[in-house]
Parts: C-alpha cells; sequence; structure tokens
C-alpha cells in the first residue's frame, strides 16, 4: 500500500476505494432506515395482537385500517429494499470487472438511498399513528424507531437537495456538487 499525503496516511488501491466516500457511506443511511423500519413493522404486529384500542372491542390485528398501515408499510420497506440493493449490484459489478464507476451509477445509489431514508420514515409514521397512543411511551419500541429514523432524515447525504443533484444527472447534465 502507498503511503501519500503531507501526514503519510495509506491511500489503498483497491478497486473498491476507487468510488467516492459518500458513494460508500450513505447508502449506510439507507440500509439503517430501513432496518429501523423492519423492526417498527415487527413490533406493530405484537402491539396489533394484544391491544383493543379504546371505545372499541376489536383487536388493533383485526382492524381494516391497520391492516392497511402495516401492507402499506411493508411494501415501500421491500420496494426501497430492492432498488438500493439493485442499485448498489449495479455499482459494485462494473467497478470490480473494470475499476470504473459512471456518474449514472454513483446518482443511482444516493438516489436509493434517500428513497430508502424516505420509505422508512413513511412506513414508520403510518405504523406510528396507527399504535395510537401507545406509540407515545419511550418503553415501546416504536417511539424509538420514529425518533430515530427522522434523525437519520437530518443528514447531509439524504438532505432533500440530493434530489435535485441526482435529478440533474438523469437529465444528463453534470452534478452540482463534488460530493457526487
Amino acid at each position: 500500500m502507498p503511503i501519500r499525503g503531507p501526514f503519510c496516511v495509506p491511500i489503498d488501491t483497491e478497486r473498491r476505494y476507487r468510488i467516492p466516500p459518500f458513494s460508500r457511506v450513505i447508502p449506510g443511511l439507507g440500509a439503517m432506515a430501513l432496518g429501523i423500519a423492519r423492526n417498527a413493522i415487527e413490533t406493530f404486529n405484537e402491539i396489533a395482537g394484544v391491544k383493543t384500542p379504546q371505545r372499541t372491542t376489536q383487536m388493533l390485528r383485526d382492524n381494516h385500517g391497520a391492516q392497511v398501515r402495516v401492507s402499506q408499510a411493508e411494501s415501500l420497506v421491500r420496494s426501497a429494499r430492492l432498488f438500493l440493493f439493485d442499485t448498489l449490484d449495479r455499482l459494485w459489478r462494473p467497478l470490480i470487472a473494470t475499476g470504473q464507476v459512471t456518474m449514472e451509477a454513483r446518482s443511482h445509489v444516493r438516489l436509493a438511498a434517500s428513497h430508502a431514508v424516505n420509505s422508512a420514515v413513511q412506513a414508520i409514521d403510518l405504523l406510528y399513528l396507527g399504535a395510537g397512543a401507545s406509540a407515545l411511551y419511550t418503553s415501546c419500541p416504536l417511539e424509538r424507531a420514529f425518533r430515530d429514523v427522522h434523525a437519520i432524515t437530518q443528514h447531509i447525504g439524504v438532505h432533500p437537495r440530493v434530489m435535485e443533484t441526482t435529478g440533474r444527472v438523469l437529465f444528463g447534465l453534470e452534478p452540482d456538487t463534488p460530493l457526487l
């Protein structure tokens, strides 16, 4: 491994390190958000199996609204996961084969990561609302999921502004940031 730079920091020349750090790090935000959402779905299922909401004799799992919410959350999480994994695969395969990554592949990964975070937020918001007051308490994992996934949205790597940059690339224009 060659040594470069004023601080003699090792620079790894392997192909996987030829993509910018943001293209390596930002997908992890999407993965974390989707993991949080997956846990929220499991938690909601547990709550729905034991909770009978106020002013009803029907368990939450038998409520049509709860059934729709869990279905929507599941589809949001699973489709976002597939999009994220697909774009990472489309970036990784050419990188390993040629050592090169196109700007389009890099922008798709950023787009998929942002989409994953947004989808996770939507899924958790659906479940948080569907669980009712139970979700307010720190003893409920949905409260933590709600807080954590919304914290991820504050990272610059998945800021709504990313959509402008990826949109530029989708139109065939140069990105407006060197971080892509």
